[in-house]
Parts: C-alpha cells; sequence; structure tokens
C-alpha cells in the first residue's frame, strides 16, 4: 500500500509537482531527531520499470544507485531543517519524488526565574515574574509550565514557527497575598514531539524563586479615648518577611520609643519603617489629630 507520505511527480524545469499514487515507500516517512544524532532513511519501490533511485541532500546524498531500495544515512546530523527528498527515474525519462518529515529538536541550556529586579513582593499589589528557557528548538513544540510549590497556576505555548534554537520566555503576574511568603515559583520547560519523538524525554526546570512578601498589619485607625494610657507599640505591627524584618518608630524624624505614652502633645505624624537584610520600606504613617467629640484619632 501507498504510505501516506507525499510523493510527487517531476517534470522538466519549473518542476511541476503533484500528488500521485506512484508505489513509493519511505521507512519511517516521519521521524523526530536530537540535533547532532545519527539519521537514516530507506526509500524503496516495487515498481518494476525503475531506472535507478537515489536520495538528493546537502548530506548524505547518495548518487544514481539501482532499485528497489536506497538510504539516506548522516552520522551527525547538523541541519534545524533538513529536507532531502528520495527520487525515482522511470526507464522512460519520468521522475518521482518523494520527501520525509523530519523534526530536528533540542531541549533547553537552562531555564530560570527572575523577578525582574523588582524586589520583594508586597502584599496586595501586582508582581511579575519572568521565564527564561534559553536555547530551545523548535519552540512552536514548547511548552512552559508554572508552579506555585506544586501548584500549576499557568501553562503557556509559542507559535513561532521557526526552527533554529532560539531564547523563549514566559511571564507569570501575580496578586499577591501575605501567605505567599515562603512560597517557591518555579517553571517548567516541555517540549512535546508527538508520537514520533521519544517515549521519555525530561523536562528541564528552573530553580526555585523564593517568595519574599511585605505585609502591611498596622491598622489604618485606631480610636483612642482622651487621657487613657496608650504608646505606639500597643497597636498590633508585627509585618511579615524573610528574614523577618524590625520595626522602627520615628516621631519628626527622631527615632522614638514606642512603649512611651502619649498624650495630646504628642500629636502629629508617626511613621514606622520595616527593614531586613533585603531592604527599608516605610510601611505606615499615624497621625495624632485632635477630634470634635473631645476623642483622639489615629489615622
Amino acid at each position: 500500500p501507498l504510505n501516506h507520505s507525499l510523493v510527487y511527480i517531476l517534470s522538466q524545469s519549473p518542476f511541476v509537482l503533484r500528488q500521485t499514487g506512484f508505489p513509493f515507500t519511505l521507512t519511517p516517512s516521519e521521524m523526530v531527531v536530537r540535533f547532532g544524532d545519527p539519521v537514516s532513511i530507506n526509500c524503496s519501490t516495487s515498481a518494476t520499470d525503475v531506472e535507478g533511485m537515489g536520495w538528493e541532500a546537502p548530506f548524505g546524498g547518495t548518487g544514481f544507485k539501482p532499485p528497489p531500495v536506497v538510504t539516506w544515512r548522516v552520522e551527525k546530523l547538523e541541519e534545524w531543517a533538513p529536507s532531502p527528498f528520495c527520487y525515482v527515474t522511470l526507464v522512460d525519462g519520468e521522475q518521482y519524488t518523494a520527501k520525509p518529515d523530519i523534526t530536528v529538536y533540542k531541549t533547553p541550556d537552562f531555564v530560570s526565574v527572575s523577578d525582574r529586579g523588582r524586589g520583594p513582593m508586597v502584599e496586595g499589589r501586582e508582581h511579575d515574574l519572568k521565564c527564561d528557557v534559553i536555547n530551545v528548538a523548535p519552540v512552536q513544540n514548547l511548552t512552559v509550565k508554572w508552579y506555585r510549590d506544586n501548584e500549576t497556576v499557568q501553562t503557556e505555548t509559542f507559535n513561532d514557527s521557526t526552527m533554529t534554537p532560539v531564547n523563549a520566555s514566559s511571564s507569570l503576574r501575580i496578586s499577591t497575598q501575605r501567605n505567599y511568603n515562603g512560597l517557591t515559583f518555579r517553571c517548567e520547560a516541555e517540549l512535546h514531539l508527538g508520537p514520533k519523538g521519544p517515549k521519555f524525554l525530561p523536562n528541564v526546570t528552573s530553580p526555585p524563586y523564593t517568595a519574599v512578601v511585605l505585609c502591611k498589619t498596622c491598622p489604618d485607625h485606631v480610636t483612642v479615648v482622651e487621657n487613657a494610657a496608650f504608646s505606639i507599640d500597643m497597636l498590633s505591627c508585627q509585618p511579615d518577611g524573610n528574614p523577618p524584618p524590625t520595626v522602627q518608630w520615628f516621631y519628626e524624624e527622631k527615632l522614638i520609643n514606642p512603649s512611651k505614652s502619649l498624650t495630646r502633645t504628642d500629636s502629629g505624624k508617626y511613621t514606622a519603617v520595616v527593614e531586613n537584610s533585603l531592604g527599608r520600606t516605610v510601611v505606615l504613617t499615624v497621625t495624632h489629630p485632635q477630634t470634635s467629640d473631645g476623642f483622639t484619632r489615629l489615622l
């Protein structure tokens, strides 16, 4: 029976190609090859009126050979879009050609995750991570999966038809939550090469990216009865971070003792500064105005 690869009739130049029922067989007619690996394909015919046949290719061409079988063989395939074709010349001078479908692949050199230099995440804000996949082919067969710990959170494929190795990237936008602190994010590159591809092709995974989330835990508004004992450290301000941060309070740009009791004369602007080895961030401003109802309000 006729192999499902396309078989064409070849006339005088300019070539006129049309599908035909000439009895060609390419074995295999489709193949997936790792760049640099050996490859061989047999071309055979059951026709009895064949004068000769051969393979035409930049590498591995055979010249004109007697039927019924001729083999294209390359010890080290180093073309990204190989296009060999088998031809048959009949005794009456008519020619037919058949071309195999060859996919050449390369797994990535490495995969990495970065935060684009934006530093720690901040609770309640969006944060972008970038996955870089270096030197992979063909990119149209690439799938990038994002994981938060062991949960898949995003999958991306690519439409680029480039056959040579390229660098691909994928972005993940995160709506930062407090409980993301300490979680790991990673991305994984997979090549899906179909049933003709290798049965087991290991995925390439990035090193883990550990989330550092800066959290605002101080209340925005606190109401205090006038003349009641109150100090800054009575606020529930215990910010999370990795490494654990320290909190310092400032009044009129001067460091204060947060345990000191405040009175009306201490009205003004109070600022909390959270600091760890990753950076220093102002997270809260407190004012201490008098209200018309005789209460003092921390905002």
